[in-house]
C-alpha cells in the first residue's frame, strides 16, 4: 500500500516561517523579560513604600500615644486630684500655691513630647480652671459632658484657628461611661500643623504623596499636596470600604496611576495613606520597550520585503503548479499547464503533464473496472449479514424449545421461515422497503415472544415504502437496538420506525428507549461507521449497512447515530438524490 504524500512547505514558506519565527521569538523574548523586569521593580517599591509607611506610622503613634498616656496620668497625679478638695480649705494662700504648681507641672509636660500641647485642668466641684493656653474653654457642664469620651477627638478650627485633635481624661475612670460622675477632667490638645509638619518631612524624603483620611472626618494633607491628586484621593476613599487597612493597591487617580497603600492609625479612626505615581517611576522602563517595539516594527518591515521578493521570484512561477493540481484532486483529469517558466520550472511543468496524461488513462480503465466489480461487492457484503441473523435466530429458539414453550417455538418458527423466504431469494438482490419493514415486524415478534417486554411502531410514507433498498438493510440496526439498547435495560421496550420525505431525499429513523451511550463510545462508533474499511469487525452490523447505502445511492447517502432526548439510541438513514422510485438503480439488472 502507497504512503499518503504530505505536502512539504515550499522556499518561500520556509524563509517566512524563519523570517517571522525569528522576529516573534525576539519580541516574545524582551516582553518576558520586560515584564519579569517590571514586576521586579514593583515589587521593590511595594516594598521600600511599605517599610517607610510603616515607619512614618510608628513615629506618629508614638508621639500620639506619649500625649494621651501623659493626659491620663495627669489626671490620676495626687498633686492635681487635690484641686478637687479646695474648696474645703479655707487658706487662700494654700489656693494659690495649689494653682501655680499645677500651672508649673501642665507647663513642663506640654513641650516634653516635641510637639506643644494645650493641657487645661478643670474641677467640677471647685469650678476652678488651671490651663497652659490663655484662652481658656468655656465651662458649661452641660456642654462638656456631651463631648467626653475615649479616645481621640478632632476638632475642626473656627475662622481663624487651627484643627485641633483633642483627648479628655477623667477622674474616675468609670467617669467614660457616665461623664456626669467626673469629678476633674484634663483636656490635652496639639495643633494639626504637627502632623502636617511630619507629612512635608515624609514627603520630601521620597516620591509619595503622604496624607492623613477619615470616613467621617475628610482629610489632612501635606502642605505642598495637589489639589487634583487630593480631590481624586478622597472621592477615592470614600467609596473604598478600608477595613482594617490595605497595601500596594493599584489604582487611577488623575489620568496616572498610583500605588496606594493605607494603614490604620491606632487608638484613632484616621488611616496614613501614601501614593506612588508608577508611571513616572517606570517611564524609563516603559521608553526603552516602546523603542524596542518600533526597532521590532522596523524589522518586520524589512522581513515583509524580503518575503514579498520571495514569493514573486519563487511563489508565482508554482502558482500554476498548484491550481492545476487542486483540478486534478476536483477530478478535472483534463488540466495540462502552459506556464512557461525559467528551466527548472519548465521541467516541472513537463512532467506534470506527463502525469496528468498518466492518471487520465488509468482512471478510465479502473472507472470500468470499478463498475463491473459493484455489484459483486453489494453481493458479498449482503452475504454477511444473513449467517448473523440467522444464529441469533436459531439461539432464541433453542432457548424456548429448553423452556418447553411450544406456542412460542411454533410462533418464532413460522415468523422464521417467513424471514428465510425472504432472503432465500438470491436473484434479486434489493427489494422495496416494505419488504423489510415486514420482515422486521417478523424479527421483532421473534423478540417479544422470547422476552414479552417489546412493542414497536412503524410509520413509514408509502412513497418511501415503494423505494428499492438493499436486502436486510434495516435488520441489524433493529437487532442492535433490541441486544444493545433494550436487553440490559429492565422495564419494557419500545422500538419506532419512522421514515418519509424531506427537502434533500428521504429520511428514515430507528429509535430505541434502551440504555444509550455516553458521548465517548457515540463519537468513536461514529468515526468508525465513516471508515472505508473495517478489519478489526468492531461494530460492523451498523458498518455494513452503511458502506451498502453508500455504494448503492452514492457518498452523501448513509447511516449516522445520536442519542435520543429522554434515554435511548436513534440511528438516521438518509437518501440523497434519489427523488422517485424510478431513479432508484436495480443493482441486479
Amino acid at each position: 500500500m502507497p504512503k499518503p504524500m504530505h505536502r512539504k512547505l515550499n522556499s518561500f514558506a520556509k524563509v517566512a516561517i524563519l523570517i517571522f519565527g525569528l522576529l516573534f521569538l525576539m519580541m516574545s523574548f524582551f516582553t518576558i523579560y520586560n515584564r519579569v523586569t517590571v514586576q521586579v521593580m514593583k515589587t521593590e517599591i511595594e516594598t521600600a513604600n511599605l517599610n517607610k509607611l510603616v515607619f512614618l506610622k510608628d513615629q506618629l503613634e508614638e508621639k500620639i500615644n506619649q500625649i494621651s498616656i501623659n493626659a491620663i496620668t495627669l489626671a490620676s497625679d495626687p498633686a492635681i486630684r487635690e484641686l478637687e478638695f479646695l474648696q474645703q480649705s479655707g487658706d487662700p494662700y494654700d489656693k494659690q500655691k495649689l494653682t501655680r504648681m499645677i500651672l508649673d507641672h501642665i507647663s513642663l509636660q506640654s513641650g516634653i513630647t516635641g510637639w506643644w500641647t494645650e493641657i487645661t485642668v478643670y474641677s467640677r466641684m471647685t469650678h476652678d480652671v488651671v490651663s497652659t493656653s490663655s484662652d481658656t474653654f468655656g465651662f458649661v457642664d452641660e456642654e462638656l459632658i456631651d463631648v467626653i469620651r475615649r479616645g481621640w477627638q478632632f476638632q475642626r478650627g473656627e475662622a481663624g484657628e487651627s484643627d485641633k485633635f483633642v483627648w479628655y481624661a477623667v477622674t474616675p475612670e468609670t467617669a467614660y461611661d457616665d461623664p456626669a460622675s467626673a469629678r476633674l477632667i484634663v483636656k490635652t490638645a496639639f495643633d494639626a500643623s504637627y502632623l502636617q509638619n511630619v507629612l512635608d518631612q515624609f514627603k520630601s524624603n521620597g516620591q509619595g504623596d503622604p496624607l492623613l483620611y477619615s470616613p467621617e472626618l475628610g482629610m489632612i494633607g501635606n502642605r505642598t499636596i495637589d489639589g487634583d491628586y487630593a480631590a481624586e484621593a478622597l472621592r477615592y476613599l470614600g467609596g473604598t470600604e478600608l477595613g482594617d487597612g490595605r497595601t500596594n493597591l493599584s489604582v487611577q487617580l488623575s489620568d496616572e496611576r498610583y500605588l496606594m497603600s493605607f494603614l490604620p492609625m491606632y487608638g484613632t479612626d484616621w488611616y496614613l495613606v501614601d501614593s506612588i505615581p508608577v508611571d513616572s517611576i517606570l517611564s524609563p522602563v516603559t521608553n526603552a520597550r516602546n523603542l524596542f517595539y518600533a526597532f521590532t516594527l522596523a524589522l518586520l518591515g524589512f522581513g515583509s520585503l524580503a518575503s514579498y521578493i520571495l514569493y514573486r521570484q519563487l511563489q508565482v512561477p508554482i502558482r500554476e503548479l498548484v491550481k492545476n493540481i487542486q483540478g486534478i484532486k476536483r477530478g478535472n483529469y483534463g488540466s495540462r499547464i502552459q506556464m512557461e517558466g525559467s528551466s527548472e520550472f519548465s521541467y516541472l511543468f513537463q512532467r506534470f503533464n506527463e502525469m496528468a496524461e498518466e492518471i487520465q488513462t488509468l482512471l478510465e480503465r479502473v472507472y470500468e473496472e470499478k463498475i463491473r466489480s459493484r455489484e459483486a461487492l453489494l453481493k458479498q457484503l449482503q452475504s454477511q449479514i444473513n449467517p448473523h441473523f440467522l444464529y441469533n435466530c436459531l439461539f432464541y429458539i433453542k432457548n424456548m424449545a429448553r423452556l418447553g414453550d411450544e406456542e412460542s417455538v411454533v410462533a418464532m418458527s413460522l415468523n422464521l421461515g417467513e424471514y428465510f423466504r425472504y432472503t432465500t431469494r438470491l436473484g434479486k438482490q434489493t427489494a422495496q422497503l416494505r419488504e423489510e419493514l415486514d420482515v422486521i415486524v417478523n424479527y421483532l415478534e421473534i423478540q417479544n415472544l422470547r422476552t414479552n417486554r417489546i412493542s414497536y411502531r412503524i410509520d413509514v410514507d408509502e412513497s418511501l415504502k415503494a423505494m428499492e433498498f438493499p436486502r436486510l438493510i434495516l435488520q441489524p440496526v433493529v437487532e442492535n437496538a433490541v441486544i444493545h439498547g433494550i436487553e440490559p435495560k429492565d422495564g419494557r421496550g419500545y422500538i419506532s420506525i419512522e421514515g418519509g420525505k424531506d427537502a434533500s431525499g428521504y429520511a428514515l429513523r430507528i429509535e430505541d428507549n434502551g440504555v444509550g451511550m455516553d458521548d465517548d463510545r457515540l463519537a468513536a462508533l461514529q468515526r468508525r461507521l465513516e471508515q472505508p474499511d473495517n478489519q478489526d469487525n468492531v461494530s460492523f452490523g451498523l458498518w455494513n449497512v452503511n458502506q451498502r447505502l453508500k455504494l448503492m445511492f452514492g457518498e452523501s447517502s448513509g447511516l449516522s447515530v445520536s442519542r435520543k432526548e429522554g434515554g435511548g439510541t436513534a440511528v438516521t438513514i438518509v437518501i440523497r438524490g434519489k427523488g422517485e422510485e424510478s431513479d432508484v438503480p436495480h443493482l441486479d439488472r
